[in-house]
């Protein structure tokens, strides 16, 4: 038979036993990483909530200290109405516990092991997420103090602000999806080892189900922060998180697990399934060729020290542009500049420098690819099409058939990825762009002046050209 002690305990050391497991599999196995960081994809200008952030500012992302110490406080001051101390200590233990575990945990005991040779600015310590734990743990302490009468309102407040915010970090490109759900587990067990340390007799009543609500605003808030205009699909999976985390805070204070914990297993069912849809899409979606007019090559590739130049000797300005094939803001800037350069090279205002930097970037295989796309009069096409369509995984297997699509001579491509036979030009392209002091990526430079701004427009590059 169980003790009473561990009875009474239940349900921590089950969600304790959730955090570890998840730490275990997201964190510590390859499969793990590979699939979280899958969804890796996009970048901050296009998610709805980075407009939002720099706008209205939701706590907290920005002003997380300032909403830790307010939120602490306001529960503090709430329950402190009607002396009720026990539940002040545990209003308060609930969001400290969170943000004092996801502290330690984060910076101390939990590292990220490598094992995928994933560049190194995916690797930093992100597990748990610490603002979601502080979300999560002021509102698991809001609703530990909150009346009967308020406590319904205070719950669907509080899965709608969970939901965005656990959306809206991963959408950012701040945190993975076991980041989010890691934080919340410390929240959920902050508050079932508050609630149950303390005297029966002042226990707060459960939480109202009200499903209907509760999940319906936590899906108002997930869309919001996973909402994004481009590489739209990558953000269901991301919402159905942001969801989940909701709905297991919900599970946690509603007291009701049989009805609560069905709808959080739908819901994590739901986000694998979709997470693994998105992940075989981008692995296997078709190639698409996007054209680019032909236009003279001045410096071909492999050059020493010089990149690959497009346009008519005599033009009266020059476009220098340095980039690397893993950034969304360079694949950003083609697809929205693509047609003006083309125009600027073909009415001879300008030449056109590539510049593809290789510096341990994720796949230095696809500038080596590139360089042999323009040695064959392919370059420009090749971009297009690459960054045309970036949310792709662009394996090995594609990459093979776009050399194929765009007519380059049978096996090229496949050599290439091989080979590498560019590799000793481009490392010598990042040596030489070390010579310069650029801000931007990708920079953009107009006769020899980089344009200070990341979201370069074809009016602006018209306008620098002249």
């Amino acid at each position: 038979m169980e003790s009473t002690g561990v009875r009474k305990y239940k349900l921590p050391i089950a969600l304790m036993l959730a955090f570890v497991a998840l730490y275990v599999i997201a964190v510590c196995t390859p499969f793990g990483q590979a699939f979280e960081d899958s969804l890796l994809r996009g970048d901050s200008n296009e998610t709805w909530v980075g407009a939002i952030q720099y706008s209205i500012g939701p706590p907290p992302l920005r002003g997380e200290e300032l909403t830790f110490f307010v939120g602490v406080a306001l529960i503090a001051l709430a329950a402190a109405r009607g002396r009720r101390w026990w539940l002040v200590a545990a209003g308060v233990f609930t969001p400290v516990a969170a943000a004092a575990a996801t502290f330690i945990l984060n910076r101390y005991a939990l590292p990220r092991p490598n094992f995928s040779g994933t560049p190194e600015g995916l690797t930093e310590t992100s597990f748990p997420s610490g603002h979601v734990a502080i979300t999560a743990g002021v509102v698991a302490g809001a609703i530990l103090v909150s009346g009967p009468r308020a406590r319904r309102y205070v719950t669907a407040v509080g899965v709608l602000w969970l939901a965005f915010i656990a959306a809206a970090v991963q959408n950012l490109g701040w945190h993975r999806a076991s980041d989010a759900l890691g934080a919340t587990l410390l929240a959920c067990i902050a508050y079932a080892v508050a609630v149950r340390s303390m005297p029966t007799a002042t226990r707060p009543a459960e939480a109202p189900n009200a499903p209907g609500l509760v999940l319906g605003l936590a899906v108002v808030g997930a869309v919001l922060g996973a909402g994004r205009s481009g590489y739209g699909l990558e953000g269901i999976p991301l919402a159905l998180i942001g969801i989940a985390c909701a709905v297991l805070l919900w599970f946690t204070v509603a007291q009701s697990t049989r009805a609560v914990g069905s709808v959080l297993a739908i819901t994590m069912v739901l986000a694998v399934v979709s997470s693994l849809g998105v992940h075989y899409w981008r692995d296997h979606s078709p190639v698409h060729v996007d054209a680019a007019p032909q236009s003279t090559m001045i410096t071909k590739p492999g050059t020493t020290g010089k990149g690959i130049t497009y346009g008519q000797a005599n033009a009266k300005s020059r476009i220098d542009i340095y980039f690397w094939f893993d950034d969304a803001n360079a694949a950003r800037f083609e697809q929205k500049n693509g047609s003006t350069l083309d125009a600027l090279l073909q009415d001879g205002t300008a030449t056109v420098t590539y510049w593809p930097l290789n510096p341990n970037e994720a796949r230095p295989e696809v500038a080596d690819l590139f360089a042999a796309a323009a040695a064959a009069g392919k370059g420009r096409s090749f971009l297009r099409s690459y960054f045309g369509d970036f949310a792709k995984a662009w394996t090995d297997e594609q990459l093979i058939q776009l050399g194929d699509k765009l007519g380059m001579p049978e096996g090229l491509f496949a050599g290439e990825l091989k080979s590498k036979s560019y590799a000793g030009w481009l490392a010598g392209l990042t040596d030489e762009s070390n010579q310069h002091s650029l801000v931007n990526a990708p920079s953009v430079l107009v006769n020899g002046k980089e344009l200070l701004s990341d979201d370069i427009t074809p009016f602006m590059l018209k306008s620098a050209a002249g």
